[in-house]
């Protein structure tokens, strides 16, 4: 018998966190830990840089279309990684279970069946849990600001020049880009994984700004800025360009 495959969906909140890499090993070495434990195969990886209030996530779509298409599961380090809105995550195992595909597994939840009644409330509790921890942490992070606004800290507003800034750190960054492109479109071409991409810079002197190799989620967001779109495959952040 095959073993089953599953798809690994992987997110952090900040970019801070994807290019420290953290955040993101933390979640596959738990995905790569169960999916050893039940005999399972991760046929793709898909990483999220995104906050879980916000719901449209074009990684997340897109391990959905697969999953659906593929009748696979889903598997997520914990459930918050998918989303802390309780309604969505909700909604998502409900449509998991009217079109086929295989459901979602919880590292976090591993006995959890969303499928029964017994699951779908734990499920539920969980999903209430995560949004009731976001919605704390905007609350504090307003009470902060709103102190410090009341001993007369100045807090964000216009700031002169600043917008020309980041226009111009914008277009510097594309131009860094676009002066990698010779480079990584062969690479692209060739499905090789963010890391094998990120030695290879290495090689030729193209570091992080800590003097270290560059992490995959700032693999990821160059290969963005050069239109290089395209699909995770394998279990380390192949691209295959679309």
């Amino acid at each position: 018998m095959s073993p089953s495959r599953w798809l690994a969906y992987y997110r952090v909140s900040t970019d801070r966190q994807g290019n420290s890499g953290l955040g993101l090993e933390a979640q596959r070495a738990k995905v790569e830990v169960m999916a050893s434990e039940r005999g399972a195969v991760i046929a793709a990886e898909f990483v999220e840089v995104e906050s879980g209030r916000k719901n449209d996530r074009p990684q997340l779509a897109a391990a959905l279309a697969q999953a659906r298409a593929e009748k696979a599961v889903i598997a997520v380090a914990k459930i918050d990684r998918l989303a802390r809105d309780a309604g969505f995550v909700l909604k998502l195992a409900n449509e998991a279970e009217k079109n086929g595909m295989g459901g979602f597994i919880f590292c976090d939840l591993p006995d959890i069946d969303a499928t029964t009644s017994a699951g779908r409330m734990v499920l539920t509790m969980m999903a209430s849990v995560a949004e009731f921890e976001a919605r704390r942490i905007s609350e504090r992070t307003k009470e902060a600001l709103a102190a410090a606004k009341a001993r007369g800290v100045c807090l964000g507003g216009y700031r002169e020049g600043a917008a020309q800034k980041a226009s111009e750190r914008k277009q510097k960054a594309i131009a860094e880009a676009e002066g990698l492109r010779g480079v990584l479109e062969p690479m692209v071409r060739a499905g090789l994984s963010y890391r094998a991409m990120a030695d290879a810079l290495a090689g030729v002197g193209k570091l992080s700004s800590t003097g270290k190799p560059l992490a995959p989620a700032q693999i990821g967001r160059i290969l963005q800025r050069l239109g290089l779109s395209g699909k995770l495959l394998g279990s380390d952040q192949a691209w295959v360009a679309a």
